[in-house]
Parts: C-alpha cells; structure tokens; sequence
C-alpha cells in the first residue's frame, strides 16, 4: 500500500510523456504544411505578381504596403484584405484546395493605374494538372478589362458584369448642333465645333442585384425614363472566348408616363487575344416609332416594332486607350432615317472611363437609335462612366 502513491504518480508522468511525443510531431507537420509568401504592395505592382502553390497546400500571404492602402482580393478563393502603410502585414490564410488560375486585384483605389495592379496564383494539382480556368467570383468581376472596361461600347450594351452588390455610374452627352450645320468653316470654329450648342444628357445608375444580373435607370434630359436589366448566361474562360447576355429594356416618355418601347435583346462579345473584342446585338425594338429625334420628311411604315441588329468592336491600340465602331442596321420593320453609326476614343483611367465619340444621331437609348439617325449630320459627344469598386 505505500507504494501506490509512488505507482500513480509515474503512470501520470508516463501519460504527459506520451501524450508530448505523439503530440509533437504533428504540431512541427502542422506548421510545415502552411506555405508563407510575402507579397509587398506598392503603386501599381504587386511583388511577386505571379505565384504558384500545390493544390492542398495552406497559404498564409503576408501583404505590405509600402506607399498608400491597398487592398487585395483573390478570385474564386473568397480572401480579400487590406494592407496599410507602416502598420504590421496584414495576414491572409487560406486553403488552395481547388486546381487553377487565380486572378488576384487591388480591391482599394491607389491611383490613376488602380485598375493595372493585378497578379496571379495558380493552384497546381498533385497530378500536374494542364487546367489553367481562371474561377469566377465576385472579386474577379472586380478587376479592370481593357478590352471591355465599360457596360457600352457608344450606346450598345457590352457584357461587362458588375460585382454583387455594387453600384456604377453613367454620364452620356449629346451635342445638339451638327459639326457640318453652319454655312462654313467658319461659322463652325465660332460655335467651337458645337460645344456651345445646347446638348442631351443622360444620367445612369447601375447596379448589381446578384452575381451575373444587374439592373439600370437612366434618364435623359428630354424626359425619357429607361428601365433595363441584363444577365450573364455564357462566360468565357479563355482568352479568345465568347461571352452571351440576356437583355431587356423598357422605355417610356414624359417620366415614364406615356409610349412605352419595350426591348428584348441578347448580346454575344467575342475576345481576340488582347487586341480587340467583337459584339453583336440583336434586339426587338416595340413602338420604335414613338421616339423620332431625327424624323425624316414623308416617311410612312406600316410597322412600329423594329428588329435591330446592332454590331460593333472595340480595338485597344495603346495601353489603356481603345477605339469603337458600332452601327445599328434595323433588318425589319420601322426603319425612319439612316441606320446608326458612331466612332469613338475612350481613355480608361482608374475607376473612370472617359470617351469622346462622334454620332449620326442624338439617340443614347436602344428605343431612340431604333427610330433613325439623319442622314448627312454628324454630332459630336462624350460620356464619362464611373465604377464604385
């Protein structure tokens, strides 16, 4: 009996020896399986910006900012963090248990380049997996397009989403003096090429309502209301893919009170590498008739519905800088005036995009471009698009 004091408290000390020698090897495997990568954020790169990590692997990234806030966001992987300037790294850790391309943005504006400042993670599988996707979420859906940076090209929708939850905004501008309307030269130079002329303006808010779908209002200053809303059906997954929307509008004049032009459309964009991207626009146009800014003399139809099948391209041909061509040729039905055409310069900078474009018409909505253009005026324009993300 004496002895077992002594029993019991060696078979407690061989438990707590047991217990740290099983214990310890897998705390040290623990901490070998996390992969620990320094990411120094400074406008407008990432270092590194491409990196590699096997499928099953914890990351732990620790992210510096060196000059001003940046954020980071990584596609498909749901991590997303903000790093401050003389403040500790701020530590991001995350299971990379999907194979694949990950696109990673600055989610926190840090200048006019903002939108430039990308990288990438790929995840490799055990197998040495040639799948190279790029996943879709919403962080992706932030980053910035240079060959689709705007939800238009003029005035034809693009497939562009928008992040969940988030806004973006549109100003379009419509000089109303043609460039040749003056008896001269001259006369034009005076008017400053129709800058002094009285102008459309249109306003727009767009939001997204979830991931793919998004809705707009805009109005214009001659009293028109349209209400639209565009889903994303195919995304691309390469780098020549193709992209399908589903549109649909509705626009009514005097505020929304009277004539009534519903739209029903679908938008398919095709990317050449990165030079260039492809769209057309096949839309139904009802009452097309009811939104005549340029009515020609004697014309008469016995249709007031239009089928428009709008085509156009947006070509980069410097860094951040794109030309556009599109036109609107209605195949059938109400076809008052000259088919739409416009040409455009856009400079993308930032969360902005600003363009300058010259039109044969005044329209900025499907319903007004359906109802015609003139046939030898050419009007001059801008339109300003702000992103809030």
């Amino acid at each position: 009996m004496p002895s077992r004091p002594g029993n019991l408290l060696a078979w407690c000390a061989l438990k707590i020896v047991l217990a740290v020698a099983i214990s310890e090897p897998s705390i040290g495997l623990a901490q070998e399986s996390v992969r620990q990568i320094n990411i120094r954020a400074e406008r407008f790169t990432f270092e590194p910006s491409d990196i590699e990590v096997v499928e099953g692997q914890r990351v732990r990234l620790l992210v510096e900012a060196v000059d001003v806030p940046h954020g980071i966001g990584i596609a498909g992987l749901g991590v997303e963090g903000v790093a401050r300037p003389g403040a500790e790294p701020a530590v991001l850790e995350f299971l990379a248990d999907r194979p694949g391309r990950y696109r990673f943005v600055c989610t926190v504006f840090c200048g006019v380049n903002h939108g430039e400042m990308l990288g990438e993670l790929t995840v490799v599988s055990g197998s040495e997996s040639n799948d190279s996707r790029t996943l879709d979420d919403q962080s992706d859906d932030r980053a910035v397009d240079v060959l689709e940076p705007d939800f238009y090209l003029v005035t034809l929708p693009t497939t562009l989403r928008i992040p969940h939850k988030r806004f973006a905004f549109r100003l379009t501008h419509r000089f109303s003096r043609p460039l040749d309307g003056g008896p001269g030269y001259g006369n034009s130079l005076e008017d400053f090429f129709g800058f002094d002329s009285p102008a459309f303006i249109g306003l727009e808010l767009r939001y997204g309502v979830a991931p793919g779908a998004q809705i707009t209002v805009y109005r214009n200053n001659n009293r028109n209301i349209q209400l639209s809303g565009k889903y994303n059906l195919l995304r691309s997954q390469s780098a020549n893919g193709m992209d399908l929307d589903a549109y649909v509008s509705i626009e009514g004049m005097n505020n929304f009170r009277q004539d009534y032009s519903p739209v029903f459309g679908m938008i398919v964009s095709k990317r050449v590498a990165d030079r260039a991207t492809f769209y057309a626009q096949p839309m139904w146009i009802g009452n097309a008739n009811k939104s005549l800014l340029h009515p020609e003399l004697n014309f008469r139809s016995d249709s007031k519905n239009a089928l428009l099948a709008g085509l156009g391209a947006r070509l980069r041909v410097r860094g951040s800088t794109n030309v556009i061509v599109e036109s609107a040729p209605r195949v059938a039905g109400f076809a008052n005036g000259q088919h739409h055409v416009s040409l455009a310069v856009e400079k993308i900078v930032g969360g902005h995009v600003f363009q300058v474009n010259v039109s044969n018409g005044l329209g900025s909505s499907p319903a007004q471009i359906a109802g015609g253009g003139t046939g030898n005026d050419w009007f001059i324009g801008f339109n300003i698009a702000r992103r809030f993300y």
